[in-house]
């Protein structure tokens, strides 16, 4: 066998090469867990939430990153699609129980109505009288389609065997009368839009869904308070209150 000379021979430490450790220090920018890009700090991260809130407020709303109540935009974008498809809807009569033609009659009756009360303020200041009924338009709009959208999640949760409850009856009702308020009032202003002396007096996509997401944001609210759990929370807080407390006490005796 033949003997192994000295280059046959490997010695790693004859490698030069730094030795792989992690750093010590992280850069500003560093968005790594536990860095001055991570603030809020892993520990803090993995403390479990003080507030417990339902299942049904996470079907129309959501939490922010701050843990705030706010509307759930997939809510909003079914809202907009019945805006859509309602905004330049005829009024239906069906289910009346007077004649068809004497419903039209009545609702006829109603519209001229409404543009016979704006005719005094028009002679007074026709655009801001226009921009106040195009306010109204709006919002009953965004009222109409947000109650439809109720409306309609409401029946997919109800046994289709059992008779409607009455909670939902009253929504259906009051959908049908949003849905024929926001029409006469629509119909009244393409009557008298010219006197406006406004360059368009359309539905404005925009500011109805600007309007929907304040509803919607003022409901999350509404329903956070009223719902949310926060028992955990507030005995945390009392805690550390009788914790800090009793640090004083011991500190002055």
């Amino acid at each position: 066998m033949a003997k192994a000379t000295a280059e046959d021979l490997f010695d790693p430490a004859d490698q030069e090469s730094e030795e792989l450790l992690p750093k010590t220090e992280s850069e500003l920018d560093d968005a790594s867990p536990d860095t001055n890009g991570d603030p809020e700090g892993s520990e803090e991260r993995a403390t479990p939430s003080s507030i417990t809130l339902p299942d049904y407020f996470f079907k129309k709303y959501r939490l922010d990153d701050e843990g705030k109540p706010t509307f759930n935009p997939q809510v909003v974008e079914a809202i907009m699609e019945i805006v859509d498809s309602k905004a330049d809807s005829p009024q239906s009569f069906m289910g009346e129980t007077a004649d068809v033609d004497k419903a039209q009659e009545y609702y006829d009756i109603q519209v001229k109505a409404v543009v016979d009360g704006q005719m005094p303020l028009l002679e007074v200041d026709p655009q801001t009288t226009g921009i106040n009924f195009l306010q109204q338009i709006t919002r009953t709009m965004s009222e109409f389609a947000s109650t439809a959208y109720d409306y309609q999640d409401s029946l997919s949760t109800v046994n289709k065997q059992n008779e409607l409850p009455d909670w939902l009856i009253q929504r259906e009702e009051k959908m049908l009368q949003l849905g024929r308020k926001y029409r006469i009032l629509r119909d009244a202003c393409n009557a008298i839009d010219n006197a406006f002396g406004l360059k368009n007096t359309s539905l404005d996509r925009v500011r109805v869904r600007i309007d929907v997401e304040r509803r919607l944001q003022r409901l999350a609210e509404w329903n956070f308070n009223n719902s949310a759990d926060t028992s955990k929370q507030t005995a945390n807080k009392l805690n550390q209150a009788t914790a800090d407390h009793c640090q004083s006490v011991l500190a002055n005796a």
